[in-house]
C-alpha cells in the first residue's frame, strides 16, 4: 500500500518513507494539528488483518507511551485509518548504534560507556514502570546528531505486573543478544535486558559479537554453555573496571548480574569519571562478613593449687554458710515490713504505667502515622518529578546541579531509594542535570524556517516552530525567538522561534502595478483576490499603454474582494503616429518599447464565412531579425485556443488574423511567448 502524500486521519501527512521493519514500516510524516514532524509506524498489510499481530502493536503503544524519559523515544498516539494501524512517534534523526559500528568500528571505550550508561537509564525508567524490552541490539539504539542515546522498538516489550514474562511460546528478537534464560524458552526479566545490554557494550568496545555461530541454534547453545572471552584481551587499553561491568552484566548466571539497571548505570557514571577506579564491576567478598563463632571466657581452674589449701577453703565455705542462715533469721522479721512496703510502692508505679502506656497505645491507634512509598523519578524533568512527590505528600527540595548526559534540569539523583516506604511530608532532595557543554544562542530573527532550523542545529539547538499572525513580518520568517540571540544554554535545549503567518486569511498587500502591463496586472489582481476596475485616460505626453494610476498605493494593506482602479494611458487613433523601421535597414535596434496595435475595425472582405478578423501591427516588434507572433482566444466558451502561430520578420508592417465569429473572452498577443497586449471580443 502507498502512503506517501496520503493524509491518515485527516492529521498525520505521510512525507516519505524512512524505514522498513519486521513487522512495519516507518514513514516520516507532518503533524498538521500541532505543526511538528513525527515519525509514523505503519503495520505492514501481511499483518494488517491478523488480530494477534494487531494486538501485539497496539501494546508496543500502550506499553512504551506511559515512558517518558529523553533515552526512550516517545510515543504520542495509537490509531487505525480503515485498515492502516499505526502508531505516531517522536522523530529521531540520526543513526542506529549498529550501523555506526558496522561502519567506523569498535567506539572509543568512554563514548561506548557514555552510550551504555543512557541505555541503562532508560532501561531503569521502563523497568521501574514494569516494562522490559526483551529485544534490546544496536539495530534498535538511535543515536541522534547530538550523541543523545534513545531505545525504539518497544515492539516485543510486554507490561510486567510482579511476575516475569514467559518467554516459551516464541523467539523474539535478535539471538545474538539473547539472555541465556531466553534462548533456552525460560522465564525472562528485568536482568534478561542488562544481559543483552552487556553484549551491546561488548560489541562496541571490541567491534566483535562474544558469541557467534553458522545458525541461530548454535549461537543460542553459546550463550548457554560457553564464557565469552574476556574484552580486554581483545582490547587491552579498555580499564579492568569496564571489563569488569561488562562481564558481570554478560553473566550466565541471573543472580550474578547487576540487580538493577540503575546499578549498572551508577558503574558506567563511575568509570567514565575515574577510569582507574577499584572495585567497580565486582562483588564484594562475602565470606568477609561470614557469621563466626565467638568463643566461650570462663574463669581458668588453678591445678596446681595444694590439696590442703582447697579442703580447707571448702571447711571454711560451710562455716561460712551456717553463719549466714543465722544472720538471715534475726533480718527476716525487721525485712517484713520494708517488703509489704516496697510492695505497695511498686504496686503503685506499676498502675501509674499502664496508665500512661495504655493512653499513648490509644493515641497512636486514633492519630496513625502516614506514610507513602517513594517513587523513581530519576530521569524526569523537574517539574513531573515535583508534581509526582507533591501529589503524594512529600516535600521536594533541589540540592544542586551536576554535569550529565540527561538534559539540563533532569533528576539525576534522588535522596530515597524509589520502593522505600517513608512518612509523609518528608522532604526529598533531588539532584538535577546541569547538562552538557554551553553554547551561544545564534541570531535566526528574519530567516525562513529552514535556515533557521540549520543555524540552530549546527550549534547542537533543537528548534520548536510557533506560528502566529504578524502584518509587519514578511510570511514564513522568523519575528523573535526565545532564548534570544547571544544567550547561553545548553546543548541539547530547544529554542523556541515565532514565525509570521502573514496577514490575516482576508486580507492582502496591494502590489506596485506601475511598468506592469494591462493584461499582467489583471492576473496578479485577480490571484490576490482583488477586482481589477481598468479606465483609460489620454495623456501624449506619456508612452501608450502605461499605467498612470493605481486607486490603491503600493504595499497597503488592503481586504480580499476590494475594487482596484487601474487608469491607463490610450491615445487616440488620430494622435497615433507609428514610425516604422525602414526595410533598408533590417538590423536597425528598435528606438521604442515595441507596442502591438489593433486596427479599430476588422477588415470582413478578407475574412472567410463564419470568421471575423483583425489586423495587427508590428511595428517595431521583436528584438531578434526574425520573432513569433502568436494569438490566442482566452475564456472561449467552446475551449478553442491557438488560431494564430506564425514567424516573422522585422519588415513585416502588419498581418490579418481571422478567429471564429462565434468566439468568446479575450484575444491576447504574444511576441517570442511574451504577453504583448490583449482585446475583448466585442458581439
Amino acid at each position: 500500500m502507498e502512503l506517501v502524500g496520503r493524509t491518515l486521519i485527516n492529521r498525520y501527512e505521510i512525507l516519505e518513507k524512512v524505514g522498513v521493519g519486521g513487522m512495519a514500516t516507518v514513514y516520516k510524516a507532518r503533524d498538521n494539528k500541532l505543526n511538528r514532524y513525527v515519525a509514523i509506524k505503519v503495520l505492514k498489510d501481511e499483518f494488517a488483518t491478523d488480530q494477534e499481530f494487531i494486538k501485539r502493536f497496539q501494546i508496543e503503544a500502550q506499553s512504551a507511551a506511559s515512558l517518558s524519559q529523553p533515552n526512550i523515544v516517545s510515543i504520542y498516539d495509537v490509531a487505525n485509518d480503515g485498515d492502516v494501524h499505526f502508531i505516531v512517534m517522536e522523530l529521531v534523526e540520526g543513526r542506529t548504534l549498529k550501523d555506526i559500528i558496522q561502519k567506523e568500528g569498535r567506539l572509543d571505550w568512554k563514548k561506548a560507556a557514555k552510550v551504555g550508561s543512557q541505555i541503562a537509564a532508560g532501561l531503569s525508567t521502563a523497568h521501574k514502570n514494569h516494562i522490559i524490552h526483551r529485544d534490546i541490539k544496536p539495530h534498535n539504539i538511535i543515536i541522534t546528531k547530538e550523541g543523545i542515546a534513545k531505545i525504539t522498538d518497544f515492539g516485543i516489550a510486554k507490561a510486567a505486573s510482579s511476575s516475569t514474562i514467559n518467554a516459551k511460546s516464541s523467539s523474539l528478537g535478535s539471538v545474538h543478544y539473547f539472555s541465556p534464560e531466553h534462548a533456552r524458552g525460560g522465564y525472562t526479566d528485568e536482568k534478561s535486558d542488562i544481559y543483552s545490554l552487556g553484549i551491546v557494550l561488548y560489541e562496541m568496545v571490541t567491534g566483535k559479537l562474544p558469541f557467534d555461530g553458522d545458525s541461530a541454534v548454535v549461537v543460542a547453545m553459546k550463550h548457554l554453555k560457553d564464557d565469552a572471552v574476556e574484552p580486554k584481551k581483545l582490547v587491552p587499553e579498555i580499564p579492568d573496571g569496564l571489563n569488569d561491568i561488562i562481564m558481570k552484566a554478560m553473566s550466565r548466571e541471573v543472580v550474578s548480574r547487576y540487580s538493577n539497571a540503575m546499578q549498572l548505570y551508577n558503574d558506567l557514571q563511575t568509570i567514565i569519571k575515574t577510569p582507574d577506579a577499584s572495585g567497580v564491576g565486582r562483588e564484594a567478598d562475602e565470606s568477609l562478613y561470614a557469621t563466626q563463632r565467638i568463643p566461650t571466657v570462663s574463669k581458668p581452674i588453678n591445678k596446681n593449687m595444694d590439696y590442703s589449701k582447697r579442703t580447707n577453703s571448702i571447711s571454711s565455705d560451710k562455716n561460712n554458710g551456717i553463719n549466714m542462715k543465722k544472720a538471715r533469721k534475726k533480718v527476716k522479721h525487721s525485712s517484713g515490713i520494708v517488703g509489704l512496703l516496697l510492695k505497695v510502692i511498686l504496686a503503685i508505679l506499676f498502675f501509674a504505667l499502664v496508665v500512661f502506656g495504655s493512653k499513648l497505645v490509644f493515641d497512636t491507634l486514633m492519630e496513625p502515622t502516614k506514610t507513602a512509598v517513594v517513587p523513581n523519578v530519576i530521569g524526569s524533568s523537574e517539574e513531573k518529578a515535583r508534581l509526582i512527590l507533591n501529589n503524594l505528600g512529600f516535600e521536594v527540595q533541589i540540592a544542586g546541579y551536576l554535569d550529565s548526559e540527561f538534559p539540563r534540569g533532569y533528576v539525576i539523583k534522588q535522596k530515597f531509594v524509589s520502593g522505600e516506604e517513608i512518612t509523609v511530608g518528608t522532604t526529598i532532595d533531588l539532584t538535577l542535570s546541569a547538562g552538557q557543554e554551553k553554547v551561544t544562542v545564534p541570531d535566526v530573527s528574519n530567516f525562513s524556517v529552514t535556515a533557521a532550523t540549520k543555524a540552530l542545529r549546527d550549534v547542537n539547538l533543537d528548534i520548536i516552530v510557533i506560528e502566529e499572525e504578524n502584518d509587519e513580518v514578511e510570511i514564513n520568517k522568523v519575528i523573535r525567538q526565545d532564548p534570544k540571540a547571544g544567550e547561553e544554554t545548553y546543548t541539547g535545549e530547544k529554542v523556541s522561534v515565532y514565525v509570521s503567518k502573514g496577514l490575516p486569511e482576508d486580507m492582502v498587500y496591494m502590489p506596485d502595478l506601475f511598468d506592469v502591463k494591462e493584461a499582467e496586472a489583471r492576473n496578479i489582481l485577480d490571484g490576490l483576490e482583488l477586482v481589477p476596475v481598468i479606465k483609460y485616460s489620454s495623456s501624449p505626453d506619456k508612452e501608450e499603454g502605461v499605467l498612470i494610476s493605481q486607486s490603491i498605493n503600493a504595499k497597503e494593506k488592503v481586504k480580499v474582494k476590494t475594487e482596484v482602479t487601474l487608469v491607463y494611458n490610450k491615445i487616440s487613433p488620430e494622435d497615433t503616429t507609428p514610425t516604422p523601421v525602414p526595410t533598408n535597414n533590417p538590423t536597425q535596434a528598435p528606438t521604442s518599447k515595441p507596442v502591438v496595435t489593433f486596427s479599430p475595425t476588422p477588415i470582413p472582405t478578407l475574412a472567410p464565412v463564419g470568421t471575423k478578423s483583425l489586423t495587427l501591427s508590428l511595428v517595431n516588434k521583436g528584438s531578434r531579425e526574425t520573432f513569433n507572433v502568436r494569438v490566442e482566444l482566452n475564456g472561449d466558451i467552446k475551449g478553442r485556443k491557438v488560431v494564430y502561430n506564425q514567424e516573422h520578420k522585422r519588415g513585416d508592417q502588419q498581418v490579418i488574423v481571422t478567429y471564429p465569429a462565434d468566439a468568446t473572452g479575450m484575444i491576447r498577443v504574444y511576441i517570442d511567448d511574451v504577453l504583448d497586449s490583449e482585446l475583448m471580443i466585442q458581439d
